[in-house]
């Protein structure tokens, strides 16, 4: 037998009808009809979209005949009027041939200002090292050096356009003693944000509890203070004359106290021993780059109906706090487990004064 006729004889038939049988096609899916919530948010978007390209249509309308009125009207009455009245503001044309040398001298004012803050950047990257960059009273002085340079491009601007130096001082001191009298809450909060910072209360990074908000410090301004929740990062911002009664958490290493409990039936002097021989060493070398100090035995804190309550104290940081807590739970049960210690949980007991009689 030929390999041929052998390998054909191993292939089954094909199925009568199947040959010229079409592929079933893909059914399509159905499109889902809109909510009503859908419908409302398609059409209002329709509509704010339709409203914006008709005012925008409208402005560029009204920009194109105030330019070009007189090409397009020539001297008549029409033209003049558009000329008077728009045209008077979009006159582009006649504002740069006329005061070409002030708005130059205002873009060199504007060039002038922006080099003298790169200089500053570069002279603070350059002299002062790079933790101390991202510090409170670097923050603060960028803060100061960004207004007072803006504010003297300003000043410069105006001149630069024809007014009077001495008219423009006189306004700016009014300007200052109507802001003292009408915005002193506004100096009252520089000010205290100026001692804040003077005074090192807590500077950027630093975690404290106000008014028992407990968050991060992000931000110490000239108006407020910034403060992050570390748990639920929710960014309180408070003035800084209503920061009052902080209290620094991370001015030392915090002290964590967790409290554990056993069966009151155990023999305390044997768990005594094997915290001290098993517990307290295994934790120091499994977390020892996350606590400063302990955990240390600090004896029966309360006994409680039906268990004894341990204190164990540790030094670590302030951010770490909550979480050596967690890792104190969860090294106790591993611990108690080993080593057969009973933990107590809460149990209900039911007396029956008259306990029913089983049936025969």
């Amino acid at each position: 037998m030929k390999p041929a006729e052998k390998n054909s004889k191993d292939v089954l038939p094909p199925v009568v009808g199947e040959k010229n049988k079409a592929p079933l096609p893909t059914p399509k899916p159905k499109k889902e009809p809109l909510t009503k919530d859908q419908l409302m948010k398609r059409r209002k978007a329709i509509q704010k979209w339709v409203s914006i390209s008709l005012q925008g249509f409208i402005i560029a309308g009204a920009v194109f005949v105030a330019i070009f009125s007189d090409l397009l009207f020539g001297d008549s009455d029409f033209g003049e009027i558009i000329s008077r009245t728009l045209g008077k503001f979009f006159d582009i044309g006649s504002l740069i041939s006329n005061n070409y040398l002030r708005i130059l001298e205002s873009l060199t004012v504007v060039l002038f200002i922006w080099i003298l803050k790169k200089l500053y950047q570069v002279v603070i990257f350059l002299l002062v090292p790079k933790k101390v960059q991202v510090g409170t009273l670097i923050l603060l002085l960028n803060s100061f050096v960004g207004y007072a340079t803006n504010f003297t491009g300003l000043i410069l601007i105006l001149l630069a356009w024809g007014i009077d130096s001495v008219t423009l001082l006189a306004s700016i001191g009014l300007l200052g003693v109507v802001l003292s009298f009408g915005a002193q809450s506004i100096v009252e909060d520089i000010i205290s944000g100026l001692f804040l910072i003077l005074e090192k209360q807590f500077s950027v990074g630093d975690i404290v509890t106000l008014d028992g908000f407990r968050g991060r410090v992000t931000e110490i301004g000239l108006r407020t203070t910034k403060f992050l929740d570390i748990e639920n990062n929710d960014l309180k911002i408070v003035n800084n004359k209503d920061v009052r009664n902080v209290i620094n958490m991370t001015f030392q290493h915090s002290t964590s106290q967790m409290e554990v409990t056993i069966g009151s039936e155990e023999d305390l002097e044997r768990v005594e021993a094997l915290i001290q021989s098993d517990f307290i060493p295994t934790f120091k070398k499994k977390y020892s780059q996350m606590i400063s100090a302990g955990p240390e035995y600090m004896g029966v804190e309360n006994l409680a109906a039906s268990s004894v309550n341990l204190m164990f104290e540790t030094r670590c940081d302030e951010s770490d706090r909550f979480q050596v807590n967690r890792m104190i739970n969860r090294e106790f049960k591993l611990f108690c487990d080993r080593h057969k210690i009973d933990i107590p949980f809460p149990q209900v007991s039911i007396n029956q004064k008259n306990p029913p009689t089983p049936k025969e």
